[in-house]
């Protein structure tokens, strides 16, 4: 296969993949084969506050999260040889401006590779601060959970 076509492939493949992220991110499941992926959301936080953080609405996530997903894959060294298509799933709490918060990224879903899910962690730290809207736009991006693929 030459050259060219090994790049349109890739990207196209790369596409694809990235749409149907998007696509389980936001609630479409309906429209995708059940693989397993689950939604943008904030996780429950035990306090006595009034109200809690949501996840972000589909136009505030539908901006902001793949700019997120992009900023983390631009530091994300992943190790050869090790993932096989299971996506981990990361909880991430940011400070306003997107700052991350040390010791504050968890594996919740584990790619099944612990080197692997340590290379997500790793480019989530390396690539703070991350993207994230001001003012109440930022409130579901200060403890949300992340689907990240390379």
């Amino acid at each position: 296969m030459s050259t060219g076509k090994l790049f349109v492939t890739v990207f196209v493949a790369v596409l694809l993949a990235n749409a149907l992220t998007v696509l389980a991110l936001f609630g479409a499941r309906g429209l995708l084969p059940d693989v397993g992926l689950p939604a943008l959301s904030a996780p429950s936080r035990d306090t006595t506050e009034s109200s809690t953080p949501t996840a972000p609405s589909e136009e505030i996530a539908s901006r902001w999260v793949p700019a997120i997903q992009e900023r983390i894959r631009q530091f994300w060294v992943h190790p050869a040889g090790t993932w096989e298509g299971k996506a981990p799933v990361v909880n991430v709490q940011l400070e306003p401006g997107g700052k991350v918060i040390s010791n504050q990224v968890k594996i919740l879903t584990s790619s099944g590779n612990p080197m692997f899910d340590q290379s997500v962690v790793n480019a989530i730290y390396d690539a703070s601060p991350l993207p994230v809207p001001s003012g109440s736009d930022f409130e579901p991006f200060r403890d949300f959970n992340l689907v990240l693929r390379p």
